[in-house]
């Protein structure tokens, strides 16, 4: 699972979580484990790319700001080609259903997709790559579901999907970020009581050792109660 390992920072949205997790354990048998690394190795090319893509993306944001840049050493290199891109991910995902990296894979194409406003394919997408388990993959993938359906308005069901997260132990250090998530919902959906319990909850939580959820979680409690405040 080294792919996973080396890649998770880039993958979750809450900025600053830092993980250490393996999932070689999950895996139940040898074979498996020697699968999964085959497939993972086929993917290092793709997800080189991918990172090149986000690199260059990043880039570009920053360079009309960059004032300061010396255009003499600018490095100039090929950049990559979004469709080609978005292929090679499709292809993968076809011939590596029910793998990690496959799940990686789909991740990395739903954003893609988010980029380009189509939330319904990034959505169909995420459910056709999620699976049973409670891997570490496969829970970040539920993260992202329920993201999807909170961004069409489908709180109900994103809600859902939250409380399966909030119910697999094994990763504790992505339940503040679900709550949060919860409580974003449950204010687009007008229960403002049941969101400010969730984020005072969040926010009084000692066992967040950045402080980063409890500064989020008092950050939108303080804007659900201004705008209480005047009516809005």
């Amino acid at each position: 699972m080294e792919f996973l390992e080396k890649n998770i920072k880039g993958i979750l949205g809450l900025a600053g979580l830092v993980i250490v997790a393996g999932l070689i354990g999950t895996l139940v048998t040898a074979n498996s484990v020697k699968k999964e690394k085959q497939i993972q190795e086929k993917f290092f090319a793709i997800d080189a790319k991918v990172k090149k893509y986000k690199e260059d993306k990043f880039k570009a944001s920053n360079k009309a700001t960059d004032k300061a840049a010396d255009k003499k050493d600018e490095v100039v290199s090929v950049p990559v080609d979004l469709n080609q891109l978005k292929t090679e991910l499709e292809a993968f995902l076809s011939e590596n259903t029910g793998s990690v990296a496959a799940q990686i894979a789909g991740l990395e194409l739903a954003d893609i997709y988010s980029e380009e406003n189509k939330s319904a394919e990034a959505l169909a997408l995420l459910q056709k790559v999620e699976t049973k388990t409670d891997l570490l993959s496969n829970v970040l993938v539920r993260m992202k579901i329920a993201q999807s359906l909170a961004d069409q308005d489908k709180c109900s069901d994103a809600l859902i999907i939250w409380g399966k997260v909030l119910a697999t132990k094994a990763t504790s250090y992505l339940h503040a970020e679900a709550k949060i998530n919860q409580a974003l919902c449950y204010k687009k959906m007008n229960d403002l009581a049941k969101a400010e319990d969730i984020l005072n909850a969040v926010k009084n939580d000692k066992a967040d050792e950045t402080g980063q959820s409890n500064k989020e979680a008092e950050r939108i409690l303080r804007l659900i109660q201004f705008n209480k405040s005047f009516g809005t």
